[in-house]
């Protein structure tokens, strides 16, 4: 595994091809409200979200503004690449107090079953689901859809450095729920390479993205009405 240094200077390298610059819809009438501490997460900076300690998820982004965010673990700065693990109860905390009521962890490493984490009036479930396998990216897309479709909650879908495996789930759901507003599997591939340095942006992982299959089940469709409320807009 590579170790992942600061690469904003590649960011409008990987957008040009075929995306074109990302913004984000403003959030307006029927829009979701962001969790607490994501109003200025973007789809191409990365942040630190504050867990407190002085750390905080790393390469953490916006995907679908309201609704799915993406990023590392725990570091003290947004670059700074966190331990290979799963989240901390301390993470799940701050995801639960802020509003988020879904983590995902694309890894096994290091996993020990599913948590249920209350705060409050929230509650958030922590699970598994290997981003490479599409039968869990399917059960993740289905707590999405229930995240989308209700207007309540959002999820955090992450790896170790917030590229690869959390950039391949973030771009096929993209590509899955987007589709009437642009995002096809083609644009979320673009997407998918946009943040990853080229000397790591694997063909397979990208051929992989370029060429999903949306599924079809009734249960995984959403309305336009819904896609223009929660997909980013591009060029």
């Amino acid at each position: 595994m590579y170790k992942i240094a600061r690469f904003f200077s590649v960011l409008s390298l990987g957008l040009s091809v075929g995306v074109g610059a990302l913004a984000q819809p403003a959030v307006g009438v029927g829009a979701l409200a962001p969790p607490a501490g994501t109003e200025d997460a973007d789809m191409t900076k990365e942040k630190l979200f504050p867990v407190g300690g002085g750390v905080g998820l790393t390469h953490f982004r916006v995907v679908m503004p309201g609704v799915l965010y993406r990023g590392g673990t725990e570091g003290p700065r947004a670059s700074v690449d966190g331990p290979r693990r799963p989240l901390q109860n301390q993470s799940l905390q701050a995801l639960c107090k802020a509003g988020f009521s879904q983590a995902v962890y694309a890894y096994r490493t290091g996993w020990n079953g599913t948590e249920n984490i209350s705060c409050g009036a929230n509650a958030l479930q922590y699970d598994y689901h290997q981003w490479d396998n599409r039968a869990a990216l399917k059960l993740a897309f289905a707590k999405l859809h229930d995240i989308i479709t209700q207007g309540k909650g959002a999820m955090y879908v992450h790896c170790w450095y917030g590229l690869h495996a959390s950039g391949f789930i973030s771009a096929t759901a993209l590509a899955q729920f987007c589709g009437t507003a642009g995002w096809d599997s083609r644009k979320a591939a673009a997407y998918w390479d946009s943040v990853i340095p080229p000397s790591i942006r694997y063909p397979k992982e990208h051929d992989e993205v370029a060429n999903f299959v949306r599924f079809t089940d009734p249960e995984l469709q959403i309305s336009e009405q819904d896609a223009t409320r929660v997909c980013p807009l591009h060029n």
